[in-house]
C-alpha cells in the first residue's frame, strides 16, 4: 500500500510537471453578419374583462378566433400561428389606494411568422382597428437562421487561427493543436435576431430591415 502510493503521487507530479511545460497562446475569433430580414415575428395581447368570467371568456374566443382569420386571409399559415392557453381570472383596479375587484378576465397570447413582408401595413391596419388587440412584441427574423449562425461560427474559429497564426510567425514560434475551445457569450445576440434597422420601399410599400446574427469564440493553441 505504501508502494502504491509512492507511485501514485510521483505519477501526480509528473503530469502537473508535463502541463507546467506547455506553451499556449489564447486568442478571439469574432464574427458578425448583417442580412436582409425576409420575416417578422409578432406576439398580440387580447385581454377581455367583462361581469364574469363566462363573459369574459366567450368574448376572448371571439376575437381571437377574429384575429386568426385576419392572420390567414393575409396569406400566414396556421403552422406559422401559436396561441398560448388562455389566462382566467379576478380582475383588480385601485381606487382611492384600495384594490378593488372589478369584473373578470380572460387573457391569450397569438404568436405568428409575417413572411410576406408587402403585406405588413395591411395587416397592421387591420390589427389596430380592434382595441382588444395589443402588439406587445415584434422584431425582423431571418428564416434560415441556424444556417447563417452555422456559417457565423465557422467565420469566427477561421479568424481565430488566422489571428494565433499571424501572432506565431510575428514571435516565430510554431503553432500546434487546439487545446480549448470556448464561447464568448459576451458578444452574441439572442437565437431569435431583431431588427438593427428599418427602412420603407418607397416602390410597393413593403417594409425592411437588417438582422445581426454575431458571435465571439476564444481558442487555446499550443505553440512550441
Amino acid at each position: 500500500m505504501k508502494y502504491l502510493l509512492i507511485t501514485l503521487l510521483l505519477f501526480s507530479f509528473i503530469s502537473v510537471t508535463a502541463q507546467e511545460k506547455i506553451r499556449f497562446v489564447n486568442v478571439n475569433g469574432t464574427s458578425e453578419l448583417i442580412l436582409p430580414a425576409d420575416q417578422i415575428n409578432c406576439s398580440i395581447q387580447i385581454k377581455i374583462i367583462d361581469r364574469s368570467m363566462e363573459e369574459s371568456k366567450k368574448a376572448n374566443d371571439k376575437r381571437c378566433d377574429e384575429l386568426i382569420r385576419i392572420l390567414k386571409e393575409s396569406g400566414i399559415s396556421s403552422n406559422d400561428i401559436e396561441i398560448s392557453p388562455i389566462a382566467l381570472g379576478k380582475n383588480y383596479e385601485y381606487e382611492n389606494r384600495q384594490r378593488i375587484q372589478k369584473g373578470f378576465y380572460a387573457e391569450v397570447k397569438v404568436n405568428f411568422e409575417l413572411k410576406d413582408l408587402t403585406k405588413y401595413y395591411d395587416l397592421v391596419d387591420r390589427i389596430t382597428s380592434k382595441n382588444d388587440y395589443e402588439i406587445v412584441a415584434s422584431g425582423y427574423s431571418i428564416s434560415d437562421y441556424e444556417q447563417k449562425l452555422k456559417l457565423v461560427y465557422e467565420k469566427a474559429l477561421k479568424a481565430a487561427r488566422n489571428k494565433a497564426e499571424s501572432m506565431a510567425n510575428t514571435l516565430n514560434v510554431k503553432l500546434g493543436e487546439v487545446l480549448e475551445i470556448d464561447e464568448n457569450n459576451l458578444w452574441q445576440n439572442q437565437p431569435n435576431p431583431f431588427n438593427t434597422t428599418t427602412q420603407l420601399s418607397s416602390q410597393d410599400g413593403a417594409i425592411s430591415g437588417k438582422v445581426s446574427i454575431n458571435r465571439s469564440i476564444r481558442v487555446k493553441f499550443e505553440i512550441h
